[in-house]
């Protein structure tokens, strides 16, 4: 009976052993688990960027991060400008982010598991210089060119024995440019930026087509035609087609008056253009077409003799009397980058100068007062209006400044001003004619 109890004792204690050496090892294991286990796998990708050129809005996924043998529990986006990192817990979660100045960007994604591993990835994004664009008859014809917003790394986006004008790039990736090309008569015509896949899209024999304005989502582009040649072919009105050249249909009717110098804005379908209906002896308005309904903006009343375009160089006597023109209008009224401003030129003051207004057409007002409202010292009228005359606004979309073209007694120049110090630099510096600089607005 002894011998019974003492195997009895001993059996107990085997099962406590072995209960004691089981929960070791679980422990163990766990243990083991979090220095053996996996790491999580960090995957960056971003939508491939067709606009490189500031400022660009990049979004990341990192949805095909994941970790093998558990759950991611954070991540981190370190961005690579020195900005804000996005964090969070879910990988699923949509990342969008703005680059603002030029640069090679590395950008790093951490994930970290429950047991505290860590996995990471990078990418690299390479954003581009703000840009300008514009015409300039430098190569003997006029053409189309481009160079860095500060005046430096100019170069020939196309140029050939018949002129190229009116320079619009699409917006959002900037990718395109719309111009109008000389042939027998001007049409529409759409290209890269490098000057490659060249696409004519209006193809007209007995009128003229100028002006392109790409809409807000580069879905559609306005231009100035007088195809509707009644009463008489100087009845310009404002027309549309897609982007490939389709569906082209007029949108203004303001004949027996004029309209031209189309601007779509950034934000909306809403269109400015140009027109003297309603104030045919007395002077131009610029006009917003919003749905089919078009209403005079600037001046308000009828009675002004405000002119919003210039013959622009050599252009009243040749150009726009070839093209029969009103009073040689070229210059195209401007959008800020959020379509909240509207820059303009303007002979009220006797010469043509540079003025912004709201986007309702209130608060009209000097270039130099409205860069002066930006800053908290004054800048002087002089440096930015001069003798000469001031026009073709265009708002640099990384909203440092304004460029416009000034006349000059040995040509016609681009110049900027800033809105961080009021100051104004010339970009291009020649005897040449340089003008209509052009970009999203």
């Amino acid at each position: 009976m002894p011998a019974t109890r003492d195997t009895a004792a001993r059996g107990k204690g085997k099962l406590l052993i072995t209960a004691f050496l089981l929960v070791g090892l679980m422990v163990g294991l766990a243990a083991c688990r979090g220095f053996f286990g996996q790491a999580p796998i960090a995957l960056l990708t971003y939508t491939p960027i067709t606009d490189e050129e500031v400022p660009v809005t990049v979004d990341f996924d990192i949805s095909g991060s994941n970790d093998p043998d558990g759950n991611i529990a954070t991540y981190e986006v370190d961005y690579g400008d020195e900005s804000t990192h996005a964090t969070g817990t879910d990988v699923t979660d949509a990342l969008s982010h703005p680059y603002t100045v030029a640069g090679t960007f590395t950008v790093t994604l951490t994930v970290t598991d429950g047991d505290g591993r860590i996995g990471m990835d990078t990418a690299t994004v390479i954003i581009g210089p703000a840009m300008v664009t514009f015409a300039s008859d430098r190569g003997g014809n006029y053409g189309i060119y481009r160079m860095l917003a500060d005046g430096t790394g100019e170069t020939e986006v196309r140029n050939t024995a018949s002129d190229e004008l009116f320079p619009d790039l699409v917006r959002g990736t900037r990718d395109k440019i719309a111009y109008a090309a000389e042939g027998s008569v001007w049409n529409i015509w759409r290209m890269t930026v490098e000057g490659d896949s060249l696409a004519q899209l209006t193809t007209q024999t007995v009128s003229n087509q100028i002006q392109p304005s790409w809409s807000y989502n580069a879905t559609k582009v306005a231009y100035a035609s007088n195809s509707a040649q009644t009463p008489s072919a100087s009845t310009w009105e404002i027309w549309t087609m897609t982007a490939n050249g389709g569906s082209q249909a007029k949108l203004t009717t303001q004949s027996p008056s004029w309209a031209i110098a189309p601007a779509y804005s950034p934000v909306s379908d809403d269109l400015l253009f140009v027109s003297d209906k309603n104030n045919t002896t007395t002077g131009t308005a610029i006009w917003k077409l919003h749905g089919t309904t078009a209403t005079q903006l600037y001046p308000a009343t009828t009675d002004h003799t405000y002119h919003y375009g210039d013959a622009s160089p050599d252009m009243s006597a040749a150009f726009a009397t070839a093209l029969d023109l009103p009073d040689g209008m070229i210059s195209k009224p401007a959008w800020s980058p959020d379509g909240t401003k509207i820059a303009f030129s303007t002979d009220k003051n006797t010469a043509i100068n540079i003025y912004v207004m709201n986007a309702d057409g209130t608060g009209a007002q000097t270039l130099e007062a409205y860069v002066n409202s930006l800053l908290s010292s004054s800048v002087t009228a002089s440096s930015i209006t001069s003798a000469d005359d001031e026009f073709s606004p265009y708002w640099l979309e990384d909203e440092t400044g304004l460029v416009f073209v000034r006349e000059e007694t040995t040509g016609y120049n681009i110049y900027k001003v800033s809105f961080d110090d009021g100051s104004v630099t010339s970009l291009t510096d020649t005897t040449d004619t340089d003008i209509m600089p052009a970009a999203r607005r």
